[in-house]
């Protein structure tokens, strides 16, 4: 979001923040590397958490959801909006969650940052990535497999322990394991779909704050709560609206409804335990607002807009007439890979869909995934 042309989000309060310069010192990123010189590495990985591998098998997920033709258009987004904003980018950048590099690959090859630290807590999705980046011509190795005497130059950095432009590392870590990052030793930390996976959201958030330097941003792309929840409704009538209409309902197809209902319940409530899922949390925008304005954070909210969009636009990107309902259908059939329901879909919802879109007009629609900048004040 520019300063001068594109307006605050409603749900932040507030103006548009003033664009600001780098006040770094030359010595802006050592605390972060003496940090990260203390720490042991394996096959090239820094080990700065515990490892756990993800839910799903981490090849075939890359598999299905990493054939993007646009494989680095979100980190470059990010790299856009940072620079739009104005913001400080002297000092390095983490990213939480990377999985196969959605968000990784272009932050990497764009990389305004001294050094740019990718971690996820999977070892699995951390070799998918490194593979990728070295495909694309993006060193990121550490060497060794012991522990480095604190203080130690990190291999790749140029001049006596000075990160170059363009200096990429991978890490194992997790959004609930930031304790011993330096206090304000960060320009930015990114995520892209992490925040839902964090299961003390306050407390990532109390983290984050700590560790950025005063304008540093806490920049994210989330599901949100609001599309998702009205997806679950409607899908919770298709047995119903099917029986009214004639058409035939499959064992499958109700099996499948029933447990898309249960799976948004799920995301959506706040009061039962949810430290053993994967998927944990869906926030209302205003909501997360919120949580990061209580830990020190000015946030701005781009609705229905992905990091990817913001390679080529300083807003929020247009929406087509049809955004719910396609958004909709892709979701039952695509992300929660139940394409069973898809025909369900178009023969008893897809005409309540086309309605929202139709009181969508002139405005964003339901918040389905949205972008949120949350400046550290």
């Amino acid at each position: 979001m520019t300063q001068d042309c594109s307006p605050r989000n409603d749900s932040t309060g507030g103006t548009p923040r003033p664009a600001t310069s780098s006040d770094a010192s030359p010595d802006t990123a050592r605390p972060f590397l003496d940090w990260l010189a203390a720490q042991r590495t394996q096959d090239g990985v820094l080990l700065l958490g515990d490892a756990r591998p993800f839910f799903h098998d981490e090849s075939a997920y890359t598999a299905h959801h990493g054939d993007d033709p646009a494989p680095f258009d979100a980190g470059q987004g990010l790299a856009a909006l940072l620079r739009a904003t104005g913001a400080d980018m002297s000092a390095p950048a983490l990213e939480i969650g990377c999985g196969f590099g959605y968000l990784s690959l272009g932050l990497a090859k764009e990389n305004p940052f001294p050094l740019l630290l990718l971690t996820d807590t999977s070892p699995g999705f951390l070799r998918i990535l490194g593979d990728r980046l070295h495909a694309h011509g993006v060193a990121w190795r550490a060497d060794g497999n012991a522990a480095a005497t604190p203080g130690m130059p990190i291999s790749g950095m140029v001049g006596s322990g000075t990160p170059g432009p363009g200096t990429v590392r991978l890490g194992i870590l997790s959004g609930d394991a930031m304790q011993e990052i330096p206090d304000a030793s960060l320009s930015c930390i990114a995520m892209r779909a992490t925040l839902h996976h964090v299961a003390d959201v306050d407390a990532f958030l109390a983290q984050a704050a700590r560790v950025l330097r005063p304008g540093g941003h806490l920049v994210f792309e989330e599901p949100c709560r609001e599309a998702l929840l009205l997806m679950g409704v409607l899908v919770a009538q298709m047995p119903e609206l099917a029986a009214a209409r004639g058409v035939e309902v499959t064992p499958r197809q109700l099996e499948l409804v029933d447990l898309f209902r249960r799976m948004v319940e799920f995301y959506c409530r706040q009061d039962i335990d949810k430290s053993t899922a994967e998927d944990k949390h869906l926030f209302h925008p205003v909501e997360i607002a919120a949580r990061c304005r209580a830990h020190g954070f000015d946030t701005v909210v781009y609705a229905n807009t992905t990091l990817a969009s913001l390679k080529y636009l300083h807003g929020e990107s247009p929406l087509p007439p049809t955004f719910f309902h396609d958004t909709t259908r892709a979701y039952i059939g695509e992300v929660c890979r139940m394409p069973e329901l898809v025909p369900l879909f178009d023969a008893t919802i897809a005409a309540s869909c086309a309605y929202i879109d139709d009181c969508s007009r002139g405005g964003r629609g339901p918040h389905y995934i949205s972008v949120f900048d949350a400046r550290r004040g």
